[in-house]
C-alpha cells in the first residue's frame, strides 16, 4: 500500500490482484474512525466553551449526550461513506474513460483510487497529532481541521468559501492529485496529459465537498 506515496508504476501493479482495493479501504476505515472516537470529548468541549448557533447553556448541556453519541456512531458510519464516495468516484472516473476513449475497467479504476485513499488517512493522523499538540487552544469546531493547505495564508477574516476552497489544496491533496494521474497513466498506457485530464474530475469532487462543508463551520 505505500508503494503508492512514492512509486505509482509500482503500485498499479498489483491493482489487478484480487481484493487489492479492500486493505487500503480498510486502512483508511481504521484510521477515520479510531480518530473521529478519540476527538469525541474533544468536541464536546468546543460545544460547552462555544456553544453552535443560539443555544443556550443549558440547551447544550442537555443536547450534549446525543452529541457524544452522534460523534461515536459517525466513527462507524464515515467509513461507510468513503467506500461509498471511492464507487462514486470510480463511477466519475469510468465516465471519463469512456468519453476520452481510455481503456480501463470500473474494478481496476476503484482499486485504484481506494490505494490513492492512502493520501487522506496519512492527512488525517497529521491533523489528529496537531490536534494533541495543541491541546486545550482547539477552542473552535473550524481548528479540528487544521491548515495544512494555501488556506494557511489567508487573514482570520477570510470567508469561509475561501478558506474552504484553499484548504483543499494542502501539501497531502497536491500530492494526491500529482501521484493520481501519473499511477492513471501507468495503469492504462495512456499519455500524462490525457491521464491528469481524466482524474480531474475526482478530485474536482473533493474540493467541492471541502467548500460545501466550509459553509457550515463557525
Amino acid at each position: 500500500m505505500c508503494n503508492i506515496f512514492i512509486d505509482p508504476r509500482a503500485a498499479v501493479k498489483v491493482v489487478p490482484a484480487p481484493w487489492s482495493w479492500l486493505w487500503p479501504l480498510l486502512a483508511m476505515s481504521v484510521v477515520v474512525g479510531v480518530t473521529t472516537w478519540l476527538n469525541a470529548p474533544l468536541v464536546i468541549r468546543i460545544m460547552q466553551i462555544n456553544p453552535p448557533g443560539n443555544l443556550t447553556p443549558g440547551q447544550v448541556e442537555r443536547a450534549l449526550p446525543i452529541i457524544e453519541m452522534t460523534q461515536k456512531i459517525s466513527a462507524f458510519a464515515v467509513p461507510i461513506f468513503i467506500g461509498l464516495m471511492t464507487a462514486l468516484s470510480a463511477g466519475i472516473l469510468s465516465a471519463a474513460c469512456a468519453v476520452m476513449d481510455i481503456r480501463s475497467t470500473y474494478r481496476n479504476n476503484f482499486a485504484l483510487l481506494a490505494q490513492t485513499l492512502m493520501f487522506g488517512a496519512l492527512q488525517i493522523l497529521a491533523g489528529y497529532f496537531v490536534l494533541r499538540l495543541k491541546g486545550d487552544s482547539v477552542r473552535t469546531l473550524g481548528e479540528l481541521r487544521p491548515a495544512f493547505g494555501l488556506d494557511m495564508l489567508l487573514a482570520d477574516d477570510a470567508s469561509n468559501l475561501l478558506r474552504g476552497l484553499l484548504s483543499y489544496f494542502s501539501i497531502f491533496n497536491i500530492w494526491y492529485i500529482l501521484i493520481l494521474g501519473l499511477a492513471f497513466a501507468y495503469l492504462t498506457g495512456t499519455s500524462k496529459g490525457k491521464a491528469y485530464g481524466a482524474t480531474a474530475p475526482v478530485w474536482i469532487l473533493g474540493m467541492l465537498f471541502s467548500v460545501v462543508a466550509s459553509l457550515f463551520q463557525r
